[in-house]
């Protein structure tokens, strides 16, 4: 409610509290339910004692309801706020997670109203084209900055949105979405006013296992102190360093043996390479997102040409591509068990055989190895 005015059923000078949100909330949601509407209780002395999940099954989505159900929680809100003796019942409930059920009815009731069929589709399983590499900063959802529905994004989400080689959760997510989801994509998503990386500027002692954790932003300050150390203005450089770091972590999934095993197998069979890596960085204050061109950092293209196998298939000579060819086999880039110098040479040139390669495409006509990031 406004302080001045107010509204309609509401006290001039009603401040609306986090309590009076909730009431306003859970009256306009009861209000777009599927159930009749005769269990529902108007007045928030009898809605207390009735309990959320009763008063939530008593209202209908009856032509009307939402605009009917915002005004009488305007309407509760006001008196919620006016006798605290009334906001008992609805402290109690907040300790609960009663607001977490009742949305995902909400959910439902919305995504099927929407699409019948979302959730038989849902349960066939998931093919999403992107794996998403985020912060845990509960400003930044996935799905929502980039307006992807359910399945359409495998996402992973850290501290900082950082990728260390013996994180064995990150890594389990490489194997299983790039082998098995084999998605095309990867971005690593970095955003400003990023906790992780203000923290990793300080000098403090953040405890384990935190600031083992941190250490590794403080690492990508070290790589670019000379750039960072020219920047005067604190807030724009801790910016800047958010945007080093995603780029950084992006350098990092492309260093993965994993990433370019599938991006060789991807190369000679279709003449292209994928995953392909993106590093992008979110700003809160717009909710806008931009791309950062991470190969164009000297540095950053310097340590990728040491891990790019496929360039080094393209380089190879004849022998060693026939080395190749004879030594693997199967449809799916997975580790073979032959003990064959062949695939002694394969291991050496990628860490971990990518079985399934066969270089019929390039004999073929197939393109060759171009820089497709």
């Amino acid at each position: 409610a406004e302080k001045k005015g107010g509204c309609k059923g509401v006290p001039p000078k009603m401040f609306m509290t986090s309590v009076a949100k909730s009431a306003a909330l859970l009256a306009g949601l009861m209000a777009a339910t599927i159930e009749p509407a005769s269990g529902f209780a108007t007045a928030p002395a009898a809605m207390s004692g009735m309990g959320r999940a009763s008063a939530f099954a008593g209202v209908s989505a009856r032509p009307g309801g939402a605009q009917k159900g915002a005004s009488l929680g305007l309407r509760m809100a006001g008196e919620l706020s006016a006798d605290p003796e009334k906001l008992g019942p609805f402290l109690e409930s907040e300790k609960k997670l009663d607001h977490v059920f009742r949305n995902n009815k909400m959910w439902v009731v919305e995504q099927t109203r929407n699409d019948p069929e979302f959730f038989q589709r849902m349960a066939s399983g998931q093919s999403p084209k992107f794996l998403w590499i985020g912060c845990s900063d509960a400003r930044v959802p996935a799905n929502e900055i980039v307006g992807c529905g359910p399945g359409e994004l495998f996402v992973h989400r850290n501290i900082a949105n950082l990728v260390v080689n013996n994180d064995n959760s990150i890594q389990s997510v490489f194997q299983f979405s790039i082998e098995y989801l084999q998605v095309e994509h990867i971005i690593v998503c970095g955003h400003y006013q990023c906790g992780g990386v203000i923290a990793s500027m300080g000098n403090g002692d953040l405890a384990s296992p935190l600031e083992e954790w941190v250490r590794n932003i403080r690492d990508v300050y070290r790589l670019h102190k000379k750039e960072l150390d020219g920047i005067t203005d604190v807030v724009t450089r801790q910016r800047r360093l958010v945007e080093l770091n995603a780029q950084e972590q992006a350098l990092n999934v492309y260093k993965t043996a994993v990433v370019q095993r599938r991006r060789v197998y991807t190369h000679l069979r279709e003449g292209f390479a994928t995953p392909m890596v993106h590093a992008i960085v979110f700003d809160i204050a717009t909710g806008e997102i931009n791309k950062l061109d991470w190969k164009s950092n000297e540095q950053m293209a310097k340590t990728a040409e040491k891990y790019d196998a496929v360039a080094q298939v393209a380089s190879s000579t004849p022998e060693e591509k026939k080395a190749l060819e004879e030594s693997v086999s199967g449809e799916s880039p997975r580790r073979s068990t032959s003990a064959s110098s062949s695939t002694t040479l394969t291991k050496k040139m990628y860490n971990r055989l990518p079985a399934g390669l066969s270089l019929g495409n390039e004999a073929k006509g197939g393109k060759g190895w171009t820089d497709d990031e």
